[in-house]
């Protein structure tokens, strides 16, 4: 099936959908935006929150919403042509529909009894009397002990996140011929470390002969991410911990206001700003290694021009690569392609790793 016609059949097939169970409360609160009010009281509140549409409006907004994606329509099929399997392009077509049409209309792959299932399992072994205040938001980070599912690791972190990164893991691509992970003793750029959840998830993966190199630079982050470390003596020796954030080039002074995994971060100084940093680039952090393997980025939007700043070292090596491309349409779009466009042999597989937009993932591997 072609493009567009994958993009109108799924259209068509589940506009007239309207599920009550595709709202991802784990993640957003209790309260989905598109219910029906209960009461006088609810109504008069839904009319004072703007964003908040009814499902007649959203319906009539269909077209408008698909209008958004005209411009983007050659780059788009160029994409979902060049990925790699039919599941990857099922799934970035349902992404697609779920970006015009919404929770209602759209539900992800994973939103199923086995989701709810282990999202449960991770509530249960949650140590709740043992947790840490991140600052951030409501958020408490219970303390987690892996063993239970096979996972040698511990950490403080949330149930959900927990379930995404070390259970679904999202890291990992697997498809019925291909698999895309790293692998015992490989080198791993971790690019966006923020809490130590996913160095730890990697360090797991790569075990003594392997090295995890984490990017964070926030402070509050890192003293959680530190901590986690900590509970982990026999993974720890095997993460570096880089305190700087990952751009095209370094040493560009950053001014930031921390805010846990919402802090703002310039290159002016602004009104309030609590620190300074200065920047690194991927490949001044390795142009002496003998070796890169394996290129995980989630850093809030910055990873085009991560990208950019670790060209050097992808042309050298051509690791396995696992890139975000969830925080914008051109960062959909454009990731991909520029990966595709280093003309190193890579096949491109899209991964997706949330019941809500989330957390989409761009794998990218040469051909053997």
């Amino acid at each position: 099936m072609d493009f567009k016609e994958a993009i109108l059949t799924t259209i068509l097939k589940n506009n007239n959908n309207n599920y009550t169970d595709n709202f991802d409360r784990e993640r957003f609160g209790k309260n989905d935006p598109l219910e029906p009010p209960k009461t006088l009281k609810t109504a008069v509140k839904k009319v004072l929150f703007k964003n908040r549409v009814s499902i007649d409006q959203q319906n009539n907004n269909i077209y408008k919403i698909f209008n958004v994606l005209i411009p983007y329509y050659p780059e788009l099929e160029k994409v979902y042509n060049n990925l790699g399997d039919n599941k990857s392009r099922e799934l970035m077509v349902l992404l697609l529909c779920y970006k015009m049409l919404g929770h209602r209309k759209i539900k992800l792959p994973l939103n199923n009894e086995s989701y709810f299932r282990e999202l449960k399992k991770m509530h249960d072994i949650a140590d709740v009397k043992d947790f840490v205040d991140p600052n951030f938001m409501h958020l408490k980070l219970y303390k987690f002990d892996l063993s239970s599912v096979n996972k040698n690791v511990k950490l403080y972190y949330v149930a959900n996140g927990v379930l995404i990164d070390f259970i679904i893991e999202q890291y990992k691509y697997k498809s019925e011929n291909i698999e895309i992970e790293a692998s015992p003793g490989d080198v791993v750029i971790d690019a966006g470390g923020c809490w130590g959840d996913t160095a730890l998830y990697f360090a797991d993966k790569i075990g003594d002969k392997g090295k995890v190199y984490t990017f964070e630079f926030i402070p509050n982050n890192i003293k959680i991410l530190e901590q986690n470390l900590s509970l982990n003596r026999g993974l720890e020796k095997n993460i570096q911990l880089i305190k700087k954030p990952v751009w095209d080039k370094s040493n560009l002074k950053v001014y930031f206001k921390d805010f846990g995994p919402a802090s703002r971060i310039s290159f002016d100084e602004f009104k309030g700003y609590t620190g300074t940093t200065e920047t690194m680039a991927i490949d001044d952090l390795c142009k002496d290694m003998d070796k890169v393997d394996f290129i995980k980025m989630d850093i809030e939007g910055a990873e085009p021009y991560a990208l950019e700043g670790a060209k050097n070292t992808i042309m050298k090596f051509k690791p396995k690569l696992a890139i975000a491309i969830y925080h914008s349409m051109n960062d959909f779009i454009n990731i991909p392609l520029w990966i595709l466009n280093l003309n190193l042999g890579y096949r491109i597989y899209m991964g997706h790793y949330t019941i809500n937009e989330e957390e989409t993932v761009i794998f990218a591997e040469v051909d053997k």
